[in-house]
């Protein structure tokens, strides 16, 4: 495997990551011509965003997991992983917010989390 340094693009990069989940990075290396070191956790927010109008959400979650992966390989992506919360973290209710529902909308959301879990 050739050394991937911190200083590349996602596009040098990702041809050079022996990793089956490089494919999933044609798309960051696309979006965004910077150096591995200087992404962030506002690039995924606006990869996702862009993102989910033209794939599905599981192809979406490839793509980001792939580049979170290739970051934590090369040594970096320490304090985005910290921060990071998926796409369905973010807009899950919390526990407070669930019992102020009706019982009704909270059999409702039982079941769609028992029929699409996360």
């Amino acid at each position: 495997m050739t050394l991937i340094l911190r200083n590349m693009t996602m596009q040098e990069a990702a041809p050079l990551w022996g990793d089956p989940r490089s494919v999933h990075l044609k798309r960051w290396g696309e979006a965004f011509d910077i150096p591995l070191d200087e992404f962030h956790d506002s690039h995924i927010d606006a990869y996702e965003k862009d993102r989910l109008g033209e794939v599905s959400y599981p192809a979406m979650c490839a793509e980001v997991n792939a580049r979170r992966a290739l970051l934590k390989d090369v040594g970096l992506g320490q304090e985005i992983e910290s921060d990071y919360l998926t796409v369905l973290e973010k807009v899950k209710l919390i526990t407070e917010e669930i019992n102020g529902l009706s019982a009704r909308a909270r059999a409702y959301i039982e079941y769609l989390e028992e029929k699409f879990p996360a």
